[in-house]
């Protein structure tokens, strides 16, 4: 089983590289032992593992499938000599996490020092989220993922945990003029200048819909970004209004930013983890999955 693992990673080395002769360079490996080493994994497998182009090799279907189950396989392997190590706050780990806008700029920023308390060696990789998250764990590729949680993140090698219910209203600074309206007041939206966050298409068409839904116009849009921490400077020190997670407003540090009495903003969504099953008992994964409890239990508690 050891000697096919060793093959394995000689094979993924060949498919990253590009080419037999640059993984040879990588690996310190003559070229003729690489090939042969790719010789006995496709007589293993009774597949092709690699094709030729025009620029090198790359994996054949079967190839590609095999090198999520390596990916896979390596991470659960460097998991399990992690917690045969047992739970040293000492020892070296690392986490591989995607975050949605929310996420990575409001939770995470405010929790990872935390963290870094419990285990202060450990390496945290962040990336935003894109398309494709839940196969990117299925793979091995990274650990857990953060942000709305949708059917695509159901899977039965994928475990999901749901730590709040976000909800999309209109915010303001707390001291903004518009804090002292009544939640029926529509009109006055219409005095004060408007941010939309563009990252989301969502957020666009839900604040146009709401307003005119409302009030029979559009509201005077002068920022569009797609910054969440510009939005925040820009909402704390200007009269702008801007529809936004509530999460998110009340999350963040310095001048308050509060809901606004007046009700626009209706979409509600849950939002959470995602992450492989198999690294479930990972204790920076636990003490990660606890501190993101107890920020969203003192969101909520805000909230309500």
């Amino acid at each position: 089983m050891l000697d096919r693992m060793s093959l394995l990673f000689r094979f993924r080395t060949i498919a990253e590289a590009g080419s037999v002769r640059k993984a040879s360079e990588i690996l310190n490996v003559t070229q003729p032992a690489l090939s042969r080493s790719l010789a006995q994994l496709e007589d293993f497998y009774d597949a092709k593992l690699l094709e030729r182009h025009a620029r090198g090799v790359r994996p054949t279907p079967f190839g590609t499938k095999l090198l999520s189950t390596i990916s896979r396989l390596a991470r659960d392997w460097e998991l399990a000599e992690a917690e045969l190590a047992g739970n040293d706050p000492a020892a070296e780990g690392r986490l591989r996490i995607h975050a949605g806008p929310l996420w990575s700029s409001v939770v995470l920023p405010t929790i990872t020092s935390k963290l870094h308390k419990q285990y202060p060696n450990l390496t945290l990789e962040m990336a935003p989220s894109v398309a494709g998250s839940s196969q990117a764990l299925i793979d091995g590729m990274i650990d857990v993922a953060f942000g709305g949680l949708y059917a695509e993140s159901e899977h039965p090698n994928l475990e999901t945990r749901a730590f709040s219910k976000i909800c999309d209203r209109l915010v303001a600074r707390a001291d903004h003029p518009i804090q002292q309206c009544r939640a029926d007041e529509y009109e006055a939206v219409h005095c004060y200048p408007w941010i939309i966050y563009s990252a989301d298409p969502i957020y666009e068409a839900e604040t146009l819909h709401a307003v005119m839904e409302r009030t029979g116009r559009l509201p005077q849009i002068r920022v569009r970004s797609s910054s969440l921490l510009a939005i925040f400077r820009l909402l704390q020190d200007g009269d702008y209004l801007c529809i936004l997670p509530d999460a998110a407003a009340l999350g963040i540090p310095g001048r308050p930013i509060l809901t606004v009495p007046i009700e626009l903003g209706r979409r509600n969504s849950d939002t959470g983890a995602v992450y492989r099953k198999a690294i479930s008992h990972y204790p920076p994964l636990q003490a990660l999955m606890a501190l993101c409890a107890d920020y969203f239990e003192t969101i909520d508690q805000r909230v309500a």
